[in-house]
């Protein structure tokens, strides 16, 4: 799986740069002392403060510099050289306390030792994960005796569905990767992946991976709203965006709360 891996740290360099500047990342904000974490997270994570956090998949660490804002302190872990770089830049601007690496999550063992109260990842990170038993094992591995692993993600039936209510994906995992050829960018438009490779998980595999690695389950919720507009047809109401005519009725993302 490493060629596929190595596709996407490239791909994920150039998004780094195209997100950094797009206002839906809101960095100006973040800068300006204001948080990026939504309040699900806020909520069903609770207080960090003093408490040791690491984030996996962190991208240029928005949400982690977060975190650290409200006193955890912080380690965050990334596939991409220039997300890595943005991170420490912006924690350096923001004169906050962080550690990030760069690594491919699967080798992280070997460049990130110890263990960590709240292990936590959130929000299209289960794509680029190609083994769901690896990558439990490898969270599990990070989470203190009495700490916790938290994920706040897209449903795979957000996947599944278009913006007009048509089955368009499959829902089950795939044996192979799934490629997909000049795509635009989520955030930007402008901005064309020549080439990605992505794996699909069910709440059961992930939940499943989880337990098989040690951690027991806390909650698993699902909700009916979404954080952005994912398919540019959603309805928005307060701070969510639903799926049209369908209101309450589709769930679009779910939370996960394992401790060991």
């Amino acid at each position: 799986m490493h060629e596929y891996h190595e596709v996407n740290r490239k791909h994920w360099n150039q998004r780094t740069e195209a997100h950094f500047k797009h206002p839906h990342y809101r960095v100006r904000e973040f800068l300006d002392g204001q948080t990026t974490l939504h309040q699900l997270e806020l909520s069903e994570v609770g207080d960090v403060r003093g408490k040791s956090l690491l984030h996996l998949q962190c991208h240029f660490g928005l949400d982690t510099l977060s975190w650290a804002r409200l006193g955890a302190k912080v380690t965050g872990v990334d596939i991409s050289d220039r997300s890595i770089e943005r991170a420490n830049e912006l924690a350096t601007k923001a004169n906050l306390q962080a550690r990030f690496i760069r690594s491919d999550i699967f080798d992280v063992r070997d460049v990130l030792k110890g263990q960590f109260d709240i292990v936590f990842a959130s929000y299209g990170v289960k794509w680029w994960i190609s083994d769901i038993d690896r990558w439990a094992e490898i969270v599990a591995g990070y989470v203190k005796k009495g700490g916790f692993f938290y994920l706040a993600e897209f449903h795979p039936v957000l996947s599944m569905l278009g913006g007009n209510k048509d089955i368009i994906e499959p829902y089950f995992h795939q044996p192979e990767a799934e490629r997909y050829t000049n795509e635009k960018d989520y955030c930007d438009e402008n901005l064309v992946i020549e080439e990605e490779y992505g794996w699909r998980w069910t709440l059961g595999d992930i939940v499943t991976a989880l337990i098989k690695a040690g951690l027991t389950i806390e909650f698993l919720h699902e909700f009916p709203y979404c954080i952005c507009d994912s398919w540019r047809t959603f309805v928005k109401e307060g701070d969510f965006w639903y799926y049209p005519d369908l209101k309450k009725d589709v769930p679009l993302m779910y939370s996960v709360k394992a401790s060991k």
